[in-house]
């Protein structure tokens, strides 16, 4: 869940190549999709919209409590009711656009049914330091490998699970990082 908007996707998506491909990991309700959705020939949006993934984490409890004033309640079942209303809006938002498809589930689930290589990934899901590892890896065996391919990402620098995870995988795969602008990151290959 998240307050507010990315307010640096724009620096990203100016880096993005035109009439790529690409799979947004996180999507909330979709403004940076919107943007995303311009420089893009095909655009995959994966997110659970669901609580599940947060309750095998250790940071369940203050979720519940940090977003009880937006879904109006503690009760889980409440939370389910809001991530239904903000995945049907990101539904209605881009019904109208055929390059993108939906893909409500979380990151590993999408990973082990996606069979496509694309130019691509902007990694915005988990903010934890195994979840962001996990899907780094996951994005690293998906990417076109001619060469070329980017992992773009957010929240580098001002989420001490981004910056573990992230500088993880870049030690793991002896690869570089580009802190581009403010929180926002590239890891060309």
């Amino acid at each position: 869940m998240m307050v507010g908007k990315n307010r640096y996707i724009f620096e990203t998506v100016n880096r993005m190549p035109l009439n790529s491909v690409g799979v947004e990991l996180g999507v909330w309700r979709g403004d940076s999709s919107a943007v995303m959705a311009q420089k893009t020939s095909r655009l995959h949006l994966v997110d659970s919209w669901s609580i599940e993934p947060y309750k095998k984490t250790e940071m369940y409890e203050d979720y519940i409590q940090r977003y009880k004033g937006i879904t109006g309640s503690d009760n889980p079942k409440q939370f389910m009711n809001y991530y239904d209303s903000v995945y049907n809006s990101v539904v209605e938002r881009f019904a109208n656009n055929i390059n993108i498809q939906i893909w409500r589930m979380d990151t590993n689930s999408f990973f082990k049914m996606f069979e496509d290589k694309v130019d691509w990934f902007y990694v915005d899901a988990s903010h934890e330091e195994e979840g962001v590892y996990e899907d780094l890896v996951n994005t690293y065996n998906y990417l076109k490998k001619q060469g070329y391919g980017t992992i773009y990402g957010d929240d580098y620098g001002n989420k001490a699970g981004v910056v573990k995870g992230v500088d993880k995988f870049l030690k793991d795969y002896n690869l570089k990082l580009n802190n581009f602008y403010k929180n926002q990151y590239e890891i060309v290959l």
